[in-house]
């Protein structure tokens, strides 16, 4: 994704979200009117206050936590887009806007129509964030009207950052019938937003389609039916293009116009992921051999190929410089740029225990370890002194998430 969580937005309450005083003297604290609590931003924070611990509303983790207590995905796959001291959280019928600092919902918008499909709560993805707007698709519903039978939609609804955190914007787009009529689950992302057009995807089994749409004037841009687009950037939508069964091909199409502008080699079993700005990771067996490769967005040309051994291997940018990488008892570090191992943790090496990677966020490394909650360098893999308090699934430079007993609460940043 183009803009995404962690974009420095500053901790402290929004303008507009206390109430004015009329008085040229401010107001004496009392007991009853204590001050409005503020959070202090560290980029990236050291460790979390539990004295500021804060609950969050069930949506965010109600169909996503399996038996083990955990969240399937982990913290980017939760329905959450941090934003400074605010959190914007997406269920399949709307946004609430939280404050972080006290757990107020302060704003919000609801979806305009039914909800396509019920006990979707777990398929929900993070929205996008776009200059002063957050960017949330909902699947709805399109009622049958004079001879139009009834179908299936996007309505992709635009939230003001500022107060009172109200619909910008909305638009809706009609979807293919399989969406309607597919047994396999739906899945609808914002993909991202780049120089006024906001790329959206719908995915369903083989079935996919992306959507490009001018954020000025809300009318559809253009369509890719085929397409499920995984990034935007340097002017391109990029994805996945299915060609055959369980076979497909990255493929690159221009942002304002849908046209397509590359196409890679036929990938069988393909993983596709954001790999820092301009660049995607493709994993996948390809006619050559076994591919595992970081893509150029603009020409799709390969960056650099990802060391050997790690298609296996789940990998999240930490939106800075490095690829973190996870896969049963092994944590390894990949420069975004280059494609270099930087470090590898494996069970036993030098007296160390590799952690539970849970989030990870400009040039930190959170997680669980043999001790506890430990913090790592994300460049060298070293041990960071502070002891985290909480191994955080979601972070930014004011929160961090933290999942205890299947409910999600934030906990204050520290330095």
């Amino acid at each position: 994704m183009s803009l995404t969580v962690g974009l420095l937005a500053g901790c402290g309450p929004a303008a507009g979200d206390a109430k004015s005083n009329s008085s040229s003297s401010p107001p004496a604290a009392t007991p009853s009117a204590p001050a409005k609590r503020t959070l202090t931003p560290h980029d990236p924070p050291q460790w979390f206050d539990a004295r500021g611990r804060i609950l969050l509303p069930e949506t965010a983790t109600k169909g996503r936590t399996n038996l083990a207590g955990q969240v399937r995905g982990g913290g980017e796959d939760l329905p959450v887009l941090l934003h400074g001291a605010r959190a914007f959280l997406v269920s399949p019928t709307g946004v609430q806007v939280i404050d972080l600092a006290d757990g107020r919902t302060v704003g919000g918008e609801t979806a305009g129509g039914e909800v396509l499909r019920q006990d979707t709560d777990g398929l929900v993805l993070p929205p996008v964030l776009a200059g002063n707007e957050v960017v949330v698709p909902f699947l709805l519903t399109m009622p049958a009207s004079g001879t139009h039978t009834a179908g299936a939609m996007i309505e992709l609804v635009a939230v003001s950052t500022a107060p009172p955190y109200k619909a910008a914007w909305r638009t809706t787009v009609k979807l293919p019938e399989w969406a309607l009529q597919t047994s396999a689950k739906v899945r609808v992302a914002a993909v991202g937003v780049e120089d006024g057009t906001a790329v959206v995807t719908v995915k369903a089994g083989d079935d996919a389609v992306s959507y490009g749409i001018d954020t000025a004037s809300h009318a559809l841009r253009w369509t890719q039916p085929g397409l499920e687009a995984v990034q935007v950037g340097a002017g391109m939508a990029v994805g996945l293009f299915h060609v055959e069964p369980l076979t497909s091909a990255p493929v690159g199409v221009d942002l304002a116009t849908g046209t397509e502008k590359w196409r890679g080699e036929k990938t069988y079993a393909p993983i596709m992921n954001g790999a820092g700005p301009g660049t995607v990771r493709l994993a996948g067996t390809q006619a050559a051999g076994k591919g595992d490769q970081l893509l150029d967005v603009a020409g799709g040309k390969v960056r650099a190929a990802m060391p050997p051994g790690m298609s296996a291997m789940s990998c999240t940018h930490d939106r800075s410089q490095t690829l973190v990488c996870t896969h049963g008892f092994a944590v390894v570090a990949v420069d975004a740029a280059t494609g270099a191992l930087l470090w590898e943790l494996k069970d036993g090496d030098q007296g160390r225990t590799p952690p539970t990677v849970t989030a990870v966020w400009h040039g930190r490394v959170y997680g669980r370890g043999a001790g506890g909650p430990v913090v790592l360098d994300a460049r060298s893999g070293a041990d960071r002194p502070t002891k985290p308090e909480v191994a955080p699934l979601l972070v930014n430079e004011c929160v961090g998430l933290v999942l205890d007993d299947n409910r999600l609460f934030s906990y204050p940043a520290g330095g």
